[in-house]
């Protein structure tokens, strides 16, 4: 069992320095490997029923060759396709559902009185794959939610990676260490704008296709070819074309403002506008706005080793078994800030390779860990209060979730004491409220 479980962005050798506050430390995340660009395959995305395959990044839109063939081959129409937020995701999944599974099961039966080419001819069958089945309606919103994550990991990576090292589409002599430099550089010093670095997600695939065109000649804005690169470049100067066309669609996916959740305008009466414009109007009645929020789930890391969890309740389980160490019954007695102090001295003996119970400095992790399952070292020496210290105040790891939960001891204290019958008394409230203010608004007031 290893206990190096933190990068830290100071010397390995701070404990010999004289002041012994570190950090700040991060928790070591995995980066590997590059965050995905796609949730699946979408260069050979497969038909529901045969086994045609569609590149749906091609610029010939792939995708609607896709629906198109859905609908003159097997007569399907799949009702608002815009609102799927992964439609190659969604044609692997039914792929397989009608693998094993009859299209009417799924699909509402429709009879048009023509072909698909147009032709006239009575009772035709057709097919509608829509949200009203309960299956596909769990599915759209599943996808929304997985494209959204991997969209906003993307786009975060990208903003943040500095191993970029990629040479201008013009320079021979510039290479950028990050996407936002590179799209940068091109606008300052090329004049191209391919968009606010921002506001840009997929930003290599984006380059990749830039550059194509350049090389086969052909303008960014309106598509033409032309016949030198000279020749290009002075159209492209002239007609203002250095940029991407807005109505290109094909586009979209490069910009994050596409992919944020679309829902239908709902009216709002004007009394119900006035009542909420108020300066002083409560927010409890908005609370259903949020009803659907997803956060993200933060887990806490073990105090020894990289063992993480969801729930508070069962890392302090795992501490228990594992490593023998009681949390609760170590800080019963303790106030707050107390347990704050022992949560970021154990982070920092763990770091420095030290004995939390009698301070012995280890060599190497193993050497540490071995040392502490050998003597039973899995606790805090009490008398000697070396954890009792103000440096302890300080958070040695940034985004420690450990210290958010030390909070709820507290609330479960106090509901305890209010249990066996300990009464609070609340101060006179002499401040007064001047009830005409509550009367103001942004929207009547004239100067």
């Amino acid at each position: 069992m290893s206990t190096n479980i933190f990068n830290a962005n100071n010397d390995e050798d701070g404990e010999t320095s004289k002041s012994t506050i570190i950090g700040p430390l991060n928790f070591t995340k995995d980066s590997s490997t590059d965050p995905p660009t796609s949730l699946v395959n979408e260069r050979t995305v497969p038909c529901m029923f045969c086994s045609n395959t569609y590149d749906f990044h091609s610029l010939d839109n792939g995708s609607d060759q896709y629906l198109a063939h859905l609908y003159l081959v097997h007569r399907l129409v799949v009702a608002d396709v815009k609102e799927v937020a992964c439609l190659p995701s969604y044609c692997y999944y039914w792929k397989e559902k009608f693998t094993h599974e009859t299209v009417e099961k799924y699909c509402s039966s429709m009879l048009l009185n023509q072909l698909p080419d147009g032709t006239s001819s009575p009772n035709e069958k057709y097919f509608l794959l829509s949200d009203v089945e309960p299956l596909d309606f769990e599915l759209r919103q599943r996808l929304r939610r997985e494209k959204l994550d991997l969209v906003l990991t993307r786009h975060q990576f990208e903003r943040t990676d500095r191993n970029f090292n990629r040479g201008c589409l013009y320079c021979r002599d510039y290479r950028a260490e990050t996407r936002p430099e590179f799209i940068s550089h091109l606008y300052t010093k090329h004049f191209l704008l391919l968009g606010k670095p921002e506001h840009l997600v997929f930003v290599d695939e984006l380059i990749e296709i830039v550059q194509d065109k350049l090389n086969r000649l052909i303008c960014l804005f309106c598509e033409k070819l032309f016949k030198d690169r000279p020749t290009l470049k002075e159209h492209m100067r002239k007609k203002g074309h250095k940029r991407i066309n807005p109505d290109n669609h094909y586009y979209d996916r490069y910009f994050l403002v596409n992919y944020r959740l679309k829902q239908k305008p709902e009216f709002v009466p004007l009394a119900k506008r006035k009542e909420e414009s108020r300066v002083f109007a409560s927010d409890s009645d908005s609370d259903s706005d949020w009803s659907d929020w997803n956060g993200e789930e933060q887990t806490t890391t073990c105090l020894f080793c990289t063992h993480t969890e969801a729930n508070m309740d069962s890392l302090k389980q795992h501490m228990v078994r594992m490593h023998k160490f009681n949390f609760d019954q170590t800080v019963t007695d303790m106030s707050f800030y107390q347990r704050v102090k022992v949560v970021n001295f154990i982070r920092r003996q763990m770091h420095i390779r030290k004995c939390i119970a009698c301070g012995e400095q280890c060599p190497d992790d193993d050497t540490l860990c071995k040392h502490l399952v050998e003597l039973d070292h899995f606790r805090l020496d009490m008398e000697a209060c070396a954890w009792d210290q103000p440096e302890y105040f300080f958070p040695t790891y940034e985004d420690d979730q450990f210290l958010c939960h030390l909070e709820e001891v507290d609330n479960d204290r106090d509901e305890l004491a209010q249990e066996e019958g300990s009464i609070v008394i609340s101060e006179n409230v002499t401040a007064s409220v001047n009830l005409d203010a509550e009367s103001l608004s942004l929207e009547n007031f004239k100067l």
